[in-house]
């Protein structure tokens, strides 16, 4: 069995993650293109390199934003994923709120990508345990995530692999 590895993304993945990020938009163009595209190759690895997929560009951050995790993953040294969180402080006005979870620490999945030929290799495996155990760490009693709801890698990845459930529907309707 291949090993797998995580640990803190560092200068120079850049290349490897907008890899593995071209392999999931190609899978996901695949399925719905009229809802996802193909990123631009050209300054990929270096969007990566200066935050990638994170809330905010590295270039705007006050020191106000919520802690952000990104971590790669390694299947027998070589890079094969990667997955961007962010750590949720409550909400001022939770006990306004409906939504209960609203009143605590909760870690949010920007993004999760594993390059296709390592897929199944436990590599997303291992970065969503190490996801989960750093927002134990600091607290959080939730991650959330969204992913495409027709998704036949993602959605049984979530649900009968890691005991993911659903929670809730995000309606659309284009305005042509």
């Amino acid at each position: 069995m291949d090993e797998v590895e995580v640990r803190a993304f560092r200068a120079g993945d850049g290349e490897r993650c907008a890899s593995a990020w071209l392999d999931a938009a190609r899978y996901y163009v695949g399925q719905e293109p009229e809802n996802f595209q193909l990123p631009a190759e050209a300054g990929l690895a270096e969007w990566f390199e200066d935050d990638g997929p994170a809330d905010v560009p590295a270039e705007q951050r006050t020191g106000d934003e919520p802690p952000l995790l990104r971590l790669v993953a390694t299947v027998d040294g070589q890079l094969a994923g990667f997955v961007v969180a962010t750590l949720e402080a409550p909400v001022t006005d939770a006990r306004f709120q409906l939504v209960r979870a609203l009143a605590s620490v909760c870690v949010y999945v920007n993004a999760l990508a594993v390059a296709e030929q390592y897929r199944r290799a436990g590599a997303g495996t291992a970065l969503m345990t190490a996801v989960e155990q750093w927002g134990r760490e600091h607290g959080a009693v939730l991650v959330t995530l969204d992913t495409n709801a027709r998704s036949q890698l993602s959605v049984p990845f979530y649900e009968d692999r890691l005991g993911y459930a659903r929670h809730g529907v995000i309606f659309r309707k284009h305005l042509a």
